[in-house]
């Protein structure tokens, strides 16, 4: 199976605004050249709603979403649902009992299906200082192989840092590091080989 594909390489980043209300439904979605918008209706659509539903709907269509930005909220809270989406989660804010601090939580130990549950009425800067260790601890493995890459990307001065943000988020999709690693270097392996040129001495006797 290819891991690195071309949607792979060039995840996208998708904004979200409170739509009209009178909106032929309740989240629209469309591309914006390199990226795309959704727009909700809030009085039939919440943010949490509309950012899930847009995070699926793309998924099943083969684009990958290198992160979700708020447009036009609460600072604290936009600033929350980007941290959550640079790690694939999506973000809930609820009112149930069993959730009684700020938590990650997956589906079926599915990567694509984690959510990042956050008690109503908690203080969503502190929700955002807790994200990290509540990520580490549903998902140790991918967490301490991104804190190696996030090092990797400050040896490196920037130098190849897109291809340490891609690797990044194939780790955190298939939660498989060792193949993601094969393939990367396959990918730099190939890319690193010279076509000969007519003048090139032949090897042959």
């Amino acid at each position: 199976m290819t891991i690195l594909t071309r949607e792979r390489l060039s995840g996208t980043s998708v904004h979200i605004y409170r739509g009209d209300t009178g909106q032929a439904k309740p989240f629209l979605l469309r591309r914006d050249g390199d990226r795309f918008i959704t727009t909700y209706d809030p009085k039939r659509a919440d943010v949490g709603t509309a950012a899930v539903l847009t995070r699926a709907l793309l998924s099943s269509e083969g684009v990958s979403v290198s992160e979700v930005i708020l447009e036009g909220h609460d600072v604290a809270l936009t600033d929350l649902y980007h941290a959550a989406s640079k790690l694939l989660l999506n973000v809930e804010i609820t009112r149930g009992k069993r959730i009684t601090k700020p938590v990650v939580k997956m589906v079926n130990q599915d990567p694509m299906q984690a959510t990042y549950f956050i008690p109503k009425k908690w203080d969503l800067l502190d929700a955002l200082s807790r994200l990290p260790s509540a990520f580490a601890d549903a998902r140790p493995k991918a967490a301490r192989h991104l804190k190696l890459i996030e090092q990797a990307k400050k040896d490196s001065d920037g130098k190849i840092d897109h291809a340490l943000d891609v690797m990044a988020r194939l780790i955190l999709e298939t939660d498989d590091p060792d193949s993601v690693y094969d393939e990367m270097l396959r990918v730099f392996d190939g890319s690193c080989i010279e076509e000969p040129t007519a003048d090139a001495p032949s090897s042959a006797a």
